[in-house]
């Protein structure tokens, strides 16, 4: 709501004065909307670092981003010096980003190119920038869960072709399980991916399994969440099969 982002904004301005590299670092992890964000953008750009420049954006990601925030993302200029920092930093010394800092900044890249559309072409980090990203992300190593085999077995009596683990080329993101010809996509939904249950006991898909689904939908892909407390709320084989026919349409 526009109250809560401005108390929130109003708290950050009140820390007051310019923060150490280590102090802004722990003010853009404990900011918890947009407005706090740019906030911090707008107040402390000559201070953003190449570390400080990737967590804003990825934290930004993850945010519920409104027009009136585009509008102040577009007037603070914070798309173009997060480019131009990152860049400078990676064509020095590529060594000084680590495996999860590439990744952070391949989630970035893909929301410029496919959400941003024309607009956001123009930050995108060279093509051999853009692929040292991509490598990392496509380079994550995956664990195949009980849970993943139990649906992919259910899977494969229902329809043929699914492919467990499917590296998707443009996002490098791996689909637990894929439908290529169709571009659909089974993601099994463990504990992980979910935040603990609200006051009502609903579970809400955290940060990285949104941005994930999202990135995905931006791609092309049509993107089906298996939840594990659903799966396992299944007695029998028909049931299980039943609920996946219904998820396929």
């Amino acid at each position: 709501m526009r109250g809560a982002g401005s108390r929130d904004e109003r708290h950050t301005s009140a820390a007051g004065g310019q923060l150490n590299a280590k102090q802004l670092s722990s003010h853009i992890s404990n900011a918890g909307s947009a407005d706090a964000l740019l906030a911090l953008s707008a107040a402390h750009s000559t201070s953003l670092n190449h570390i400080h420049a990737a967590n804003l954006w990825n934290k930004l990601g993850k945010q519920r981003i409104e027009r009136r925030h585009e509008e102040r993302l577009e007037r603070l200029v914070l798309l173009a010096d997060c480019s131009r920092v990152i860049s400078d930093s990676l064509a020095r010394d590529p060594s000084r980003w680590g495996v999860v800092d590439r990744r952070q900044l391949h989630q970035w890249q893909l929301w410029l190119s496919l959400e941003r559309g024309a607009d956001g072409q123009q930050y995108l980090l060279s093509e051999s920038q853009r692929k040292l990203c991509c490598d990392a992300m496509q380079g994550t190593e995956v664990t195949i869960s009980r849970l993943q085999r139990s649906v992919a077995a259910a899977l494969a009596t229902l329809q043929h072709g699914f492919e467990e683990e499917y590296l998707e080329p443009r996002t490098g993101y791996s689909l637990d399980l894929a439908l290529p010809s169709s571009r659909v996509g089974v993601e099994v939904d463990g504990p992980s991916h979910f935040l603990l249950p609200d006051g009502r006991g609903v579970r809400k898909p955290n940060g990285p399994t949104l941005l994930k689904r999202r990135l995905l939908a931006a791609a092309g892909w049509r993107v089906i969440s298996v939840p594990f407390y659903e799966w396992d709320g299944f007695a029998t084989a028909n049931e299980r099969h039943t609920y996946l026919q219904g998820l396929l349409g």
